[in-house]
């Protein structure tokens, strides 16, 4: 993989892929979501984002610290728990790759957006077949720097597009509050605590950090020691989770002044895109800085969802399934199945399956946050994660756990 430095030694790379992956999660539901909560009750889901990110944020370094301190990539430590061989890896797998099936509505949300920018009507479909396309031949150049400098440039774009679009929006102090009670009475309750949780805190996407940094370092050492090189790692992950948690501040702002200030709820959740493109109005641009930042950021959590996923397999299939062997031809197809599953989501993928989806995705990612706590208490003392570390990641997997469970009742 053209992930490796030549030398004797390597710098970690700022921006590094902990921002970078961290636009994964900026997808069409959290979009739409984080938009109709800002219409509904302002800022509350704010403090419960923050929360979630720094979770988030605390799962990144403890992958750092993994790796650094085996020279091997999480899937390796994943493989080892106890039980059927690879049960856990082939967990993943097949997470991944349902997953996949939740970026059709990106693609739809994304048509919806560019006919808004340039007042041309497009076939949905078509429109759906070339994003897909684009992708394809993107990921198809299996090369993290290439991926790194057209993201780098993307993000550019989104935040100055975000900041622009803040300064530019009329916010008021008045009737803010950053607080939303963990409440387990109520479906809606539970299902926005969900929505935040797989949105913004799923952590399944973040794993590829751990294949990324061993092929970043094989064959050199790490300049100074682990701890300097860990700091990088921290440095990195905490601007992945700011920038995500500037974007989230963006989707509930434009609800919250666009909808929730004016005294109108958003509709459903089909509609709140068509009601904010209706009344946005950002001075000279109108609502095209809106449309801009959304697009771009849709279509790099659909290039980051495949490219990540693609890279995972590449790695985990060779170890799998014995004789196995991922030659460009086999990842070039790899690519295609997960493009073509995604691409023919859009005509089945409903609401009701993304909610049944989501339940099952936070109770399989609990136990995968207990995996990786296991797979830590494996490590020599010295590279242990701290009483705090291991407190965090055991209070997200309870709650990871309890929010799953008790929509899945819900649901059923």
């Amino acid at each position: 993989m053209d992930n490796s430095q030549s030398g004797c030694a390597v710098r970690y790379p700022l921006p590094g892929p902990g921002i970078l992956i961290a636009l994964s999660s900026s997808g069409w539901l959290g979009l739409l979501s984080l938009i109709t909560f800002g219409a509904d009750e302002g800022y509350t889901f704010l403090g419960i984002i923050a929360i979630t990110l720094f979770f988030k944020y605390a799962l990144i370094t403890g992958l750092g610290r993994y790796t650094l301190a085996t020279g091997k990539d999480i899937f390796v430590g994943i493989a080892e728990t106890p039980g059927p061989k690879n049960w856990a890896v082939w967990l993943l797998n097949g997470v991944y790759y349902l997953e996949i099936f939740m970026l059709g509505f990106s693609s739809l949300a994304m048509a919806r957006l560019l006919t808004e920018l340039v007042h041309v009507s497009i076939p949905p479909i078509a429109f759906v077949f070339v994003i897909f396309g684009t992708i394809f031949l993107l990921v198809s150049v299996n090369s993290y720097w290439f991926f790194r400098k057209f993201l780098m440039g993307a993000i550019g774009i989104i935040m100055v597009g975000l900041c622009a679009m803040l300064f530019a929006m009329p916010l008021s102090g008045h009737d803010v509050i950053f607080l939303k009670l963990l409440d387990l009475s109520t479906f809606m309750s539970v299902y926005e605590s969900s929505i935040i949780m797989s949105s913004v805190g799923s952590g399944f996407s973040l794993l590829f950090y751990s294949v990324w940094l061993v092929n970043h370092l094989k064959g050199s050492s790490v300049p100074g020691n682990r701890r300097e090189f860990l700091g990088q790692i921290k440095l990195d992950a905490a601007l992945g989770m700011a920038s995500l948690f500037l974007l989230c501040i963006l989707y509930l702002s434009v609800g919250y002044v666009f909808l929730y200030e004016h005294g109108l709820g958003a509709p459903e959740s089909d509609l709140t895109l068509e009601i904010v493109l209706m009344v946005t109005n950002l001075g000279f641009f109108g609502n095209g800085i809106f449309v801009v930042v959304c697009f771009v950021a849709l279509f790099c959590s659909m290039l980051g969802g495949v490219y990540g996923r693609s890279r995972v397999l590449q790695v985990t299939l060779p170890r799998s399934i014995p004789g196995f062997v991922m030659t460009r031809k086999v990842y070039l197809a790899t690519v295609l199945v997960l493009v073509s599953s995604a691409f023919v989501s859009q005509f089945f993928w409903s609401m009701e399956l993304t909610r049944s989806f989501v339940s099952v995705r936070l109770l399989l990612f609990s136990l995968i946050v207990l995996i990786l706590i296991w797979i830590d208490r494996r490590l020599q003392p010295d590279d242990r994660g701290s009483v705090w570390w291991y407190m965090i990641m055991a209070i997200g997997a309870g709650v990871s756990f309890l929010i799953g469970l008790n929509l899945l009742s819900w649901l059923v």
